[in-house]
């Protein structure tokens, strides 16, 4: 059950992180000649990537392309949006090794618009420039209009974001308001946690019956699951007990992870050595802080007396690697968030587990003291 949990716990987050990463957003063109695409979608308070990608669709290389962000909603100073990120005007040689895009070829413009302000959820129009010589050295220019489709944020996101900004107004930093709320969030959560872990140390306790009865009836699946619905009624094991506080805080993460993505507000804040929140560390110490925290999580999370199975142990090496290596394109608010969760974590499952060991050795004394007082009795 519990390398299930983990596979769950993986997959999960490749759904959350990929989705989205291996498809490509412009729709396939086959008009003749130098066609220039727009894809822009995006939340208020949010930074919005607008995407520009101009296709040579003629027999000869066009040469110099540059594009110009013109207008948003009639407005040449872009209001309500401004520049996040990226200048106006973007060339090839930003965003290629050449000045060239060959017959056949395309290249791809990003700019990055914000709205710092809770604008109106619609299509925004939006007006870009392109120039570009063709192979006779004239100067061609493209005008194109699109729009900027602004939808609106989900109402659990936006409670979330209240939340911080709630925060935020006591502690005059965005990067403690994201540590504390995960540490909030962490201390609601706490009976959960406990209880999967009280869950765990029972089946843990059971396993040398539950083998017992597993060899016993070894050639009767259906007596050997009678007898071990049994077992668990007796000791008052759930069996599902481990996994399904886990899977019912795994909603609260997604949700946090998703208001902390890309939040303007995080834009002009600093923390600690970071310019701002938006920004992947460009120091890598909060990868490297991702791995170790991970880590350590991991390393307290083993029952006592229990051995870690090698798919389990595979887990607990392989994931904080993999994780941090994905922390290098992340931004340092959702990586705050992870390091507070997991360190949280750590401490969390450290209290229980001693609670738990000393619960053991009362449990394991108490037989003692009763032949003890027998003893006296005769």
């Amino acid at each position: 059950m519990k390398k299930l949990l983990f596979i769950a716990v993986a997959l999960a987050f490749l759904g959350i992180f990929l989705t989205g990463c291996a498809t490509n957003p412009f729709p396939k063109t086959t008009e003749s000649g130098v066609i220039v695409q727009v894809v822009a979608t995006g939340k208020p308070l949010e930074n919005i990537p607008v995407g520009v990608r101009v296709v040579n669709n003629t027999s000869n290389p066009i040469l110099d392309v540059s594009v110009k962000l013109v207008s948003i909603d009639n407005n040449t100073d872009l209001k309500p949006f401004e520049m996040w990120d990226s200048p106006r005007e973007i060339s090839i040689k930003d965003v290629s090794k050449t000045s060239v895009i060959d017959a056949g070829k395309d290249a791809t413009f990003t700019f990055s618009v914000t709205s710092y302000t809770e604008i109106e959820a619609k299509p925004y129009p939006i007006k870009f420039e392109v120039t570009y010589k063709d192979v006779n050295g004239k100067v061609n220019t493209i005008e194109k209009e699109a729009v900027v489709n602004v939808v609106p944020v989900s109402f659990l996101y936006k409670i979330t974001r209240q939340l911080i900004d709630l925060i935020n107004q006591l502690t005059r930093n965005y990067g403690l308001a994201i540590i504390l709320l995960t540490i909030v969030i962490k201390l609601i959560t706490h009976p959960l946690t406990r209880y999967q872990f009280k869950s765990t140390a029972k089946l843990q306790e059971v396993q040398p019956e539950l083998k017992k009865i597993q060899e016993k009836y070894k050639d009767n699946p259906q007596k050997q699951q009678q007898e071990i619905v049994k077992l668990y009624k007796e000791k008052g094991v759930n069996m599902y007990g481990g996994c399904l506080p886990v899977l019912v805080q795994w909603p609260l993460l997604i949700i946090l992870y998703g208001a902390l993505m890309n939040y303007s507000p995080f834009n002009n804040a600093r923390f600690l050595w970071l310019s701002n929140l938006n920004t992947p560390d460009k120091y890598y110490i909060l990868p490297i802080l991702v791995f170790l925290s991970m880590f350590l999580q991991s390393k307290t999370s083993q029952l006592p007396g229990s051995e870690l199975d090698p798919n389990s142990r595979m887990f607990m090496y392989f994931l904080p690697v993999i994780f941090a290596v994905w922390a290098i394109s992340w931004p340092p608010s959702v990586l705050l968030y992870w390091i507070t969760f997991s360190l949280v974590a750590t401490v969390e499952q450290f209290i229980i587990l001693r609670s738990i060991k000393k619960f053991e050795k009362m449990a394991l004394e108490q037989p003692k003291k009763v032949i003890k007082k027998d003893d006296e009795g005769k």
